[in-house]
């Protein structure tokens, strides 16, 4: 199978709506490897994962792992020469008309009946001012996906709205994130096994909660313009948890850390 290339109609849609949905894009054999590898971290989650929802009445070894946050480059050692990232790079710089290169990726894991929704919010939002229209993501599904076991959400045109405040989700002690959208505007969209979202790293987006039998598997893989130089210049309700230690840092703290660095 080939991997398509950006038409157009497809180029004009994401230029207006801020996101595109792909269909049949990655053949199911390279999905049936992705999905083995992110297999792995599922079963080795208190090792390789973080709980992105992970609950402020729950001590670190207690998390109940609403949402299982990795990433396959982890348990993977030749993923960056996987056809499918050499796709998304290319598709990617289509959507954006400028160069684009993989950034990183994340496996977002819900588990049946006891996850967490992943909150409105936009990538920059977490990134900071250095991708300031420089990143996209493409989110890849590992099976059928619907507003029952968590699809992808997004508020149509959002990426023409600027940056929207954020804040932390209340009651979780991860670094989840929330911002409030007009959500008259928002577009679920269920996908196949096999189809790819791309959207703007402006567009607002979320996910429900896993309300299915089965897990939710997804893999978000984060692309970025050549000279945008990764995240940083971070907004003020940035926070990152490490989650083996318990430790947050605000935004402030990290632009310190980052300053002392450079020094």
């Amino acid at each position: 199978m080939h991997y398509p290339v950006a038409s157009e109609a497809q180029l004009a849609f994401f230029r207006e709506h801020g996101y595109l949905l792909v269909r049949d894009a990655i053949p199911q054999a390279a999905l049936d490897e992705i999905e083995a590898h992110c297999d792995t971290l599922i079963a080795e989650k208190d090792r390789l994962a973080n709980d992105w929802a992970w609950d402020a009445g729950e001590d670190r070894d207690q998390r109940s792992f609403r949402i299982v946050q990795s990433s396959p480059s982890y348990v993977w050692a030749d993923i960056a020469t996987q056809p499918y990232r050499q796709w998304l790079a290319a598709f990617a710089s289509s959507l954006m008309q400028r160069d684009m290169v993989f950034w990183y990726d994340q496996f977002l894991g819900k588990p049946p009946g006891k996850s967490a929704p992943t909150e409105w919010h936009q990538d920059e939002g977490y990134w900071g001012r250095n991708l300031d229209d420089r990143g996209i993501t493409g989110w890849i599904p590992l099976q059928a996906v619907d507003t029952v076991n968590g699809c992808m959400h997004f508020i149509d045109r959002g990426h023409a709205d600027g940056m929207l405040a954020h804040r932390s989700v209340p009651g979780v002690q991860s670094d989840l994130l929330v911002c409030e959208v007009d959500e008259s505007r928002a577009v679920a969209c269920p996908m196949a096994r096999g189809d790819v979202a791309f959207h703007h790293s402006k567009t607002p987006h979320m996910s429900n909660a896993n309300n299915g039998t089965a897990w939710r598997k997804a893999v978000t893989n984060h692309l970025q313009a050549t000279d945008a130089g990764g995240e940083g210049d971070h907004y003020p309700w940035r926070v990152k948890v490490n989650q083996r230690t318990g430790e947050r840092h605000t935004a402030a703290e990290l632009a310190s850390a980052d300053g002392k660095k450079a020094r």
